[in-house]
Formats: structure tokens, C-alpha cells, sequence
């Protein structure tokens, strides 16, 4: 009698759901270990167990007495060491602790890449409200992160020092380490670039330009879309600097997501960031295997399992087609009308609406990307294709906000920059 194979996944957010649901279709047995709350992915276990995810011991202790096959996770770096300290301990298939640190810890990262000669912003490591002295001949604009955060929260744009102080506050909060980074501002057009590794080896999957609001200080994309307009020639340097990352830390396998900043005028690069696991807002649940006809997390599960892959399969890519997210926001107020809405998720090139608002509801100040409403996952196929299908969903769509004694409506992104 063949036993069902167990796969444990560390955290329930929305991010992990496009994975349990395909472990269950796949007819395996889903366990899920999370902190207590609201989470999607709980009603969609076999098992849960309500646990930190970073007592890791105890995750160590549960895993050890389920007796699972496989430990993996997707679109949360926060999750993605205990994810490798759980399948080192218990030997199972997956990447180390050092590995995983290599990419989720944003200081590490950027020592790694000065090592090799991988272009990133200057920067410095703070543990206290200081200006480092590496900074104090380096002019304003600088941007601030929490060293191990992610979806943007605690990273800001500063123009002075009352701005920075500010924002190294939140920061240093925001860290588990209490550390942030400073970096130098860097003016370009950001590309995000996805890839698997297996066996140390680096296979690319596409390259999407990605678009952000208009606000102050703040980094929230509101538009990803595959693939990028940039030239065959970036193209390749990228995926020449993923490669030469993949070797130094020669991960076993994993989704790998990158960001990149490009200045069109000069040509120069910079990394922003790397991460051993799929992108975030259904990239690599949606936008990549719409864009490529590859189920990148069927193969991710394969590879937990410890089962062979055929390489063929990602090099295989269908480069014909064309995949985006798009988000919007709405001003702080009260929404006093919705339409459209149900008209656009009937479209067939709408694969996930994720927009649910209703008239009656208040609207915050959008202070982090969690906050935006969607996204609207299309496809097309080119990118004359998508940015009118962009439009139609754009003209359709409409919700009309009560700000104070004004009518506003929905605020978002209108085309690629070329």
C-alpha cells in the first residue's frame, strides 16, 4: 500500500495558497504550521498546527512526529529559514540556513555582491539612530530598509536628516535583528527577474518591468507586467549576474526572484534584491506560468519531494506570450460607489480579481503595499495585447470615493515605461 506523502508548509497567508491548493490537488497531505488568526490556507489544511514560525525547535519537534516527506513555502521571505533550518534537521531536501541567509538577509546580500563584482547601491549597516560615517559625503536622496522585512514595510525614500532619522527609526522597529540598511538612491527603471535553480544551476523564466505609484517617499509597485521592454543585451547581463550569484552560494533548488534598477540613459545596473523563493502578488503562482506555459511550483514540489526533474522543462520557455498584475488604491475615505467589478472578472483573460470593496467601506492612507487593492491578474498575447486589455479593466472599473467634500476615484498606473 503506497502511503500518501506529507508536505508541511510554513505559514497560511495568501501568498502560500496558490501552493497548497495545487499539494491537494496533487492528492497529497497538507500540513500547515501558523501563527493564530484569519488565514486562508488553514481551511484548506489536513492538519494545522498553531505555532511561531520561529520557534523553530518546536516546528523541528512537530515535523519530526508527522513524519513529513517535504517542508517548503513560497512568496514570504520571513518564512524561508526556518523552512531550511526545519529540512536540515531532518534531512530532508531543500537549501541550508547559511544558503537562505545568503539571499533573505539584505546585508549579506550586498556584501556577497560586492564580492563578486555584482553592481548594488553603496551602502552601510545600522544598529542605532546614527548617520554612518560612509554616508556623510554621500548627497540626499538615500532609502532606508529593515535589514530581514519584506512587501516594502519599513523602506523609504529620505531627502534630509530629520527624514532619515524618521524612517531609521521605523525601521531598526520593523527588524527582528534591529538592523537596517541605508543605501544610496538609485534613479532607474525596475525590472523584476524570475529564475529556478536546480543543482546549483540557473534557469531563467522571464524578465517583467514593473511599474510604482506616484508617492512620497514610499516604494508600492502597481503594475508587473512579462515581459520587459529592456534590451536583449540587459537581458543578458542580468541573467549573467544571477548566474554568477547561483554558483557562489549554489543553492540545491529553489524559485529565485530578483530586482534590478536600470538607468535607461547610462545603462548602468543596479541589484536591489534577490530572494529564494517565487515573487510575490502571484508572480510565480500566476504571471509566470501564463507567461512561459511552466508550473514553476509543480516542479518546487517535485524537488521537495525529492524527486528527479527534466531540465528541458525550463528551458522550455513560451516566450510568445504576455502576463501582468495590476494594482490601484483608493484615496482615505468612504466609498460610495462600485461598478464594474463583476463585469471585468467575468473576462476570460482575467485569471484572479482580488479586489473586494464594498459602498459603506472606509479607506485608510495606503502606508504599505498590503494595503492596495487587487491585483487583477490578465494575460495576452504580446504587450500591444495586454496594455489594452490594462485599459479596458481601466475604463470599466470604477469606484468613486467620498474624500471630505470632494468625489475621488481609483488611482493607478496607466502604461509601461518604454
Amino acid at each position: 500500500m503506497n502511503m500518501v506523502s506529507k508536505v508541511l508548509i510554513i505559514g497560511a497567508g495568501i501568498g502560500q495558497v496558490p501552493l497548497c491548493r495545487l499539494i491537494k490537488q496533487r492528492g497529497l497531505f497538507l500540513i500547515v504550521v501558523t501563527i493564530p488568526g484569519d488565514y486562508p490556507c488553514i481551511a484548506l489544511a489536513d492538519k494545522v498546527y498553531y505555532i511561531d514560525i520561529y520557534d523553530r525547535e518546536e516546528i523541528v519537534r512537530v515535523a519530526r512526529e508527522e513524519n513529513v516527506n517535504a517542508v517548503i513555502s513560497d512568496q514570504n521571505d520571513l518564512m524561508m529559514p526556518t523552512v531550511a533550518y526545519v529540512a536540515e534537521r531532518l534531512g530532508l531536501p531543500g537549501n541550508t540556513f547559511v544558503q537562505i541567509n545568503s539571499y533573505c538577509n539584505k546585508n549579506i546580500f550586498r556584501e556577497n555582491c560586492d564580492k563578486l563584482s555584482i553592481p548594488s547601491p553603496k551602502h552601510c549597516k545600522v544598529h542605532q539612530r546614527e548617520i554612518p560615517a560612509d554616508f556623510t559625503n554621500i548627497p540626499f536622496p538615500w532609502v532606508v530598509k529593515p535589514e530581514d522585512s519584506q512587501s516594502s514595510i519599513g523602506v523609504a525614500k529620505v531627502d534630509n536628516e530629520d527624514e532619515y532619522f524618521e524612517a531609521l527609526t521605523f525601521a531598526l522597529l520593523k527588524s527582528k535583528n534591529k538592523t537596517a540598511i541605508v543605501e544610496e538612491f538609485f534613479e532607474g527603471h525596475e525590472v523584476v527577474v524570475e529564475g529556478f535553480i536546480y543543482n546549483g544551476n540557473y534557469y531563467n523564466l522571464g524578465i517583467a518591468d514593473r511599474k510604482y505609484f506616484k508617492l512620497d517617499r514610499m516604494f508600492i509597485p502597481s503594475q508587473t507586467i512579462f515581459p520587459s521592454v529592456i534590451s536583449t543585451e540587459l537581458k543578458n547581463r542580468l541573467i549573467d549576474y544571477e548566474q554568477v550569484y547561483t554558483s557562489y552560494i549554489h543553492p540545491n533548488f529553489a524559485i529565485v526572484h530578483s530586482e534590478y534598477l536600470i538607468n535607461e540613459r547610462t545603462g548602468e545596473v543596479r541589484v536591489v534584491e534577490s530572494a529564494l523563493r517565487g515573487g510575490g502578488v502571484y508572480i510565480s503562482s500566476h504571471l509566470v506560468p501564463l507567461f512561459t506555459g511552466i508550473n514553476i511550483n509543480d516542479i518546487l514540489i517535485d524537488c521537495a519531494l525529492g524527486k528527479k526533474i527534466d531540465i528541458q522543462i525550463l528551458c522550455s520557455r513560451n516566450i510568445k506570450k504576455a502576463a501582468a498584475y495590476i494594482c490601484f488604491y483608493l484615496p482615505e475615505g468612504i466609498v460610495k460607489t462600485v461598478s464594474g467589478l463583476e463585469k471585468i472578472k467575468q473576462f476570460p483573460f482575467v485569471h484572479q480579481c482580488d479586489v473586494s470593496v464594498e459602498v459603506g467601506d472606509e479607506v485608510k492612507e495606503m502606508t504599505y503595499k498590503g494595503q492596495r487593492l487587487g491585483p487583477v491578474i490578465i494575460s495576452g498575447e504580446n504587450l500591444m495585447d495586454i496594455e489594452e486589455k490594462i485599459c479596458t479593466i481601466q475604463e470599466i472599473l470604477e469606484i468613486k470615493v467620498q474624500v471630505k467634500r470632494r468625489i475621488v476615484g481609483i488611482v493607478w498606473e496607466l502604461k509601461i515605461e518604454g
